[in-house]
């Protein structure tokens, strides 16, 4: 299966009504590299592209490409539990 990860559901600036799907964070722990060894160390075949959320077309940001047997709601979670701690 293959999905789309926004840095916008995991950034702590946005509410959850404007992409924000985990709790709030930290907002030093949040960042698009974080991200990106975050999938790396769950040993994930990802892909980061440029483009935007939709929510907000006129924001630049990575998007992740992840392809995995996993939901997605589950990796949202994973990450949530590294950039939580």
């Amino acid at each position: 299966m293959r999905f789309t990860l926004y840095p916008e559901y995991f950034d702590p600036s946005l509410s959850r009504k404007h992409g924000r799907r985990i709790r709030k964070v930290d907002p030093k722990a949040f960042s698009s590299e974080a991200i990106k060894d975050i999938l790396a160390s769950y040993k994930l075949k990802f892909e980061v592209r440029e483009g935007n959320y939709p929510r907000t077309p006129w924001r630049k940001s990575s998007l992740y490409f992840v392809e995995t047997d996993l939901r997605k709601s589950t990796i949202i979670k994973m990450i949530e539990k590294k950039l939580v701690r």
